[in-house]
């Protein structure tokens, strides 16, 4: 542990979040003192610690203690990584990218696999990979799983940069991105506009005929209708209800066994479900939930 003057200290490291608001780390600092210090690189450039480097200047400080690694360009950059993926103002799109180098760094610094035993009296040997390694040591940092982590990597291997244009602008969903980046990255590209505004379950369909007659037929098979995420929800939402009714009717509770707000809220639904709003043709659900009364 070394006591540097900030302004020798250099900012530069592309990980570091400078910018951000420091203000509670700001008040924790006045009052504890600085818990954790600074971690910087022989030629003192930050490698972990930018937010209390910011409070410490915003307060008029003028040094630091500070802990000296002298690691080779990778380690250094595993440094600044890991102190990024314990942060909770980072956005998905950039944990998804700091998992994936993290995991590349990790593999190059760890080539080989580790053999373990599973029990000393046991001789049937483990072995565990570089890269079950990585997932496992980072779910312990992070709390993710390690299936959650491992489906962060892939989504930023495979997403295109539109995808991740698309899913910083609020466009997609985490679930309709996992299904898009099936798909190469030039169809992803061509197809996004058509694809941000089906469901999942469309989505899947998509991915389906396109990987085996193309996505021009997928788009055919697949017509982004007005309101279709609004008509889905309502369908799972009608079937989840007829499935709930279906299994109070077999503990042999009726629809007179509800509270009278309930029986009216019931009463207003299936006012709905008439021959005007509901052609023939799509009744199916109205008669199920007539079956109920």
């Amino acid at each position: 542990m070394e006591i540097r003057k900030l302004a020798e200290l250099k900012a530069t490291n592309p990980y570091l979040r400078l910018g951000t608001d420091v203000t509670e780390l700001e008040k924790s600092i006045q009052t504890l003192g600085l818990i954790a210090p600074l971690v910087i690189s022989p030629d003192n450039v930050i490698l972990a610690g930018a937010r209390r480097y910011q409070a410490l200047l915003n307060l008029g400080h003028t040094e630091a203690p500070v802990m000296v690694i002298d690691r080779n360009p990778l380690e250094k950059e595993l440094v600044s990584i890991d102190e990024n993926l314990v942060r909770k103002d980072l956005s998905k799109i950039e944990i998804e990218s700091h998992l994936r180098r993290a995991k590349e760094i990790y593999q190059k610094l760890n080539p080989e696999a580790d053999i373990v035993e599973e029990a000393p009296e046991n001789e049937v040997k483990k072995v565990v990979l570089p890269a079950e390694k990585f997932l496992n040591m980072v779910s312990e940092k992070t709390g993710l799983s390690p299936k959650q982590i491992h489906e962060a990597i892939n989504r930023d291997e495979m997403a295109s940069g539109v995808v991740k244009e698309a899913r910083l602008k609020g466009e997609l969903s985490l679930s309709q991105t996992n299904e898009i980046v099936k798909l190469n990255k030039e169809d992803q590209n061509k197809v996004i506009s058509h694809l941000k505004d089906l469901p999942v379950r469309e989505i899947k369909k998509f991915v389906k005929i396109a990987k085996t007659q193309g996505v021009d037929e997928a788009i055919t098979a697949t017509p982004n209708l007005p309101h279709q995420k609004e008509f889905q929800e309502i369908d799972m939402g009608l079937k989840k209800l007829i499935k709930k009714f279906k299994q109070l009717q077999i503990e042999g509770i009726e629809i007179s066994s509800f509270p009278k707000e309930t029986q009216e809220l019931f009463g207003e639904l299936m006012n709905f479900f008439d021959e005007d709003n509901f052609p023939s043709h799509h009744r199916g659900q109205e008669h199920e939930m007539e079956s109920l009364q």
